[in-house]
């Protein structure tokens, strides 16, 4: 059974303890056509582990996700095992944002994901937003696949998001990782 329940000052603690590496078999292929992008996914010669950071790069503390309206942390358990944390907060024009979505390795494919993003809904439809927003890169299939697979169409491209970054600097254009925004737009 999965629970979630909104991160409290007892459990902000396990904000970023969920693991989130993957096992990427596939690069994303962005392609413009008819003033919208299509997603394809082409094999890698061999699946390669990645590894995310212990923590969000969202700059803000885990106490403020607390301490704001506009934001809120949340953990999500699997028959009494946590499984999963997702932060959502207000945006902008009308959207709210879903960051650092992520489920154990070891429990996805068992809905806690889906029922994440699903309160992710919820909330923004309680607040008043006309949909929700998730950004990943295009080097995570895994991600493109699960929102798409969500409801959430691919709406934005950034190739130089990341440029800044010391190791995206060294890198040419092409080979720079890119941020891939999608939206999903309630009725």
């Amino acid at each position: 059974m999965i629970e979630i329940r909104k991160a409290a000052s007892d459990t902000l603690k396990l904000l970023y303890t969920v693991e989130d590496r993957r096992l990427d078999s596939e690069e994303v292929l962005v392609r413009a056509k008819g003033g919208a992008f299509t997603l394809d996914y082409k094999p890698l010669p061999g699946a390669l582990w990645r590894m995310g950071g212990a923590q969000s790069d969202s700059g803000i503390a885990p106490e403020r996700w607390l301490e704001d309206s506009d934001r809120d942390a949340y953990l999500a358990w699997l028959d009494g095992q946590l499984a999963g944390q997702m932060l959502v907060e207000a945006w902008e024009y009308g959207l709210a944002r879903v960051r650092d979505v992520r489920v154990a390795l070891s429990l996805r494919r068992r809905g806690v994901g889906e029922s994440l993003l699903a309160l992710a809904e919820e909330w923004a439809r309680a607040k008043h937003f006309g949909g929700l927003c998730a950004e990943t890169q295009d080097g995570n299939a895994g991600a493109c696949q699960f929102l798409s697979a969500c409801g959430f169409a691919l709406g934005g491209v950034d190739t130089l998001r990341y440029a800044a970054r010391a190791q995206g600097a060294l890198q040419a254009g092409g080979l720079r990782p890119c941020a891939l925004t999608f939206y999903r737009f309630f009725k």
